[in-house]
């Protein structure tokens, strides 16, 4: 049966690809054209969301395990790989982000190469599991999205699979709130054995916090693209929009609530509109007061199923669990304890040393970056931190120099800076190694940011002498 469904996922996929290439190509010129390397990497998104090792995997002995998130991958791989053999990537132009990428992988494969490339029990965390989920595919994502996702009609089209996405989840959460189990797919998410259930909206990624991580993202693109849309593209899109504060209401997680409260102040200060923001806001200001109202109860509950902001027991762990991560990382303060052997390593040398609820049992750090002070030291820490710093900046200068209309205008680069806000208050309460999707997401657009930043910059350099640009995603400057 898996068999069966994996084949006909394929031909529609197939399908869905051809015809997506057929159209593009007739209906633009060949500048315009839809390249084919993005609808593989869209794809390639829905299934590492979607089509992860829960729903079909091939354990190979002496191999890695092959899933079809990593078989698309390879096909982006192959893709990035030709690019490069025939001379087509720009490889030597500000490259400061991918050298601190290397300089970050090389110090989590020293990590391994002291610590153990494998688990010391099956129960723990796999370090190259982590390691090629938590960093090695994104920051390649990174690179891929640089060099290949260029294009306006790419850069909607990826825009355009992450926010239906965010439709699909915000739906199957609906499902999973009201246990209409029946209608959710892919059927594991129904295991309640597997992994953080809770009763929670957990969708694909079996965890509340990523399922509204994502919803949230698909939230940002929605709404970029519902200013960008007319007719009844926009009226479908704009009523898709309402669903989501309900949805990220079904996940029942208190970072996800604040996540949608960042994102949302975010948009209103910085997003720019013609027609006032604040009558925009008017209706589902409206709705989400009347949710609250309604569900004041569980709002204010202490229950962890009942999804109130009152849940002391969880605040008590995190508290515990950075003491216990201060006393690990001053102990080796420089490369840590190994890359994923947090919970090994807190287990052997440190269990109840700090008091606090469940503090002898496996846990995973609930903070990335103290998380990462404990495992990589300061070593991995500071060029991690570099990372984002560096993509952060690239962010504010694609803003300024994006026009301040269209689809890739100003408001393009405040909602990849929403992504990446999401992203990392996410990382504030939940250790995001272990899914790909959440790490993956945020780094293509820094891929697709630092892309456009470069060739614009490359195109300020040159001054247009000949009038004629070689990229179609930018408008050539007229003094």
């Amino acid at each position: 049966m898996i068999v069966t469904l994996i084949i006909l996922a394929a031909v529609a996929g197939t399908t869905i690809l051809l015809t997506i290439i057929a159209i593009s190509q007739r209906y633009t010129t060949p500048d315009q054209a839809l390249r084919l390397s993005t609808p593989v990497c869209s794809v390639w998104i829905v299934a590492s969301a979607v089509w992860g090792p829960y729903f079909y995997i091939v354990r190979i002995p002496g191999l890695f395990d092959i899933t079809i998130e990593r078989i698309l991958f390879g096909c982006l791989l192959f893709i990035l790989t030709m690019g490069a053999c025939t001379g087509q990537l720009m490889l030597r132009k500000n490259v400061t982000i991918e050298l601190l990428m290397l300089c970050f992988l090389a110090v989590c494969l020293y990590s391994m190469a002291v610590h153990g490339f494998t688990p010391q029990l099956p129960e723990f965390p796999s370090p190259w599991n982590i390691f090629i989920t938590g960093y090695f595919f994104p920051f390649l994502m990174f690179v891929f999205a640089k060099q290949y996702i260029i294009g306006e009609r790419d850069i909607r089209l990826v825009v355009t699979v992450l926010f239906v996405l965010g439709c699909y989840l915000a739906i199957t959460g609906f499902f999973e709130f009201f246990n209409l189990r029946r209608f959710v797919f892919p059927r594991y998410i129904n295991d309640p054995t597997v992994w953080l259930h809770y009763e929670r909206a957990r969708g694909p990624f079996l965890n509340a916090a990523f399922n509204g991580a994502a919803i949230l993202i698909g939230c940002a693109c929605g709404i970029h693209l519902v200013h960008h849309q007319g007719g009844m593209k926009k009226l479908c899109s704009g009523l898709a929009l309402f669903v989501f504060p309900f949805a990220v209401f079904f996940t029942q997680t208190r970072a996800v609530y604040l996540g949608l409260i960042l994102l949302s102040a975010f948009f209103l200060g910085f997003y720019a509109t013609r027609y006032p923001k604040w009558k925009l806001l008017a209706l589902p200001v409206c709705l989400a007061l009347v949710m609250l109202l309604a569900n004041a109860p569980r709002l204010a509950s202490e229950e962890r199923r009942a999804g109130g902001v009152l849940q002391k027991i969880e605040v008590e762990q995190r508290l515990g669990l950075i003491k216990r991560s201060m006393l690990m990382f001053f102990d080796r303060p420089f490369l840590g304890v190994g890359l994923a052997q947090f919970i090994p390593a807190s287990l052997k040398e440190y269990q109840g040393k700090v008091a606090f609820f469940a503090s002898f049992e496996a846990l995973t750090q609930h903070n990335h970056l103290v998380g990462m002070m404990v495992e990589l030291g300061l070593a991995g820490t500071l060029l991690y931190g570099a990372i984002i710093v560096t993509v952060a900046r690239r962010l504010i200068r694609l803003r300024r120099l994006l026009p301040p209309e269209g689809f890739l205008g100003k408001n393009f680069a405040v909602m990849m800076m929403g992504v990446w806000l999401v992203y990392l208050n996410n990382n504030f309460f939940v250790e995001p190694s272990y899914c790909l999707f959440i790490n993956a997401v945020p780094f293509l657009f820094a891929g697709i940011a630092d892309g456009l930043s470069t060739r614009r910059t490359s195109v300020y350099a040159v001054g247009f002498s000949s009038g004629v640009c070689r990229y179609p995603c930018i408008e050539p400057i007229t003094k």
